[in-house]
């Protein structure tokens, strides 16, 4: 009967053993696929952002644009008040191109 439970006491240990190997096993495992989930939520993020930027980019151009179409409206009308030709028209466009392309250089 000693020989029986020392066996099946030896089965325990072993088996005890075993499992904690295979628990090490499993966590070094799970250590290694962490890091690339880690990276992976990472991108993720990166990527979101990046898209809700794109957006308020996109939002700020189509905000400019209208703005710019308000403006060639109202400069339109201004240009009609004063009987203004299409060369006339031209070059003063072109000054308040100049202007705006000037004011973009120093903002930035």
């Amino acid at each position: 009967a000693v020989v029986s439970t020392q066996s099946t006491g030896e089965q325990l240990r072993r088996a005890i053993l075993q499992k904690r190997a295979d628990i090490e096993a499993l966590q070094a495992h799970q250590r290694r696929v962490m890091v690339p989930m880690e990276v992976y939520q990472c991108m993720v993020q990166c990527v979101q952002s990046a898209e809700v930027e794109l957006q308020k980019q996109s939002k700020n151009l189509e905000a400019i644009s209208k703005k710019k179409q308000k403006y060639e409206i109202s400069l339109s009308e201004e240009f009609d008040k004063f009987s203004l030709t299409e060369e006339e028209r031209a070059a003063i466009k072109d000054i308040f191109a100049g202007l705006s392309q000037t004011d973009c250089n120093t903002q930035e």
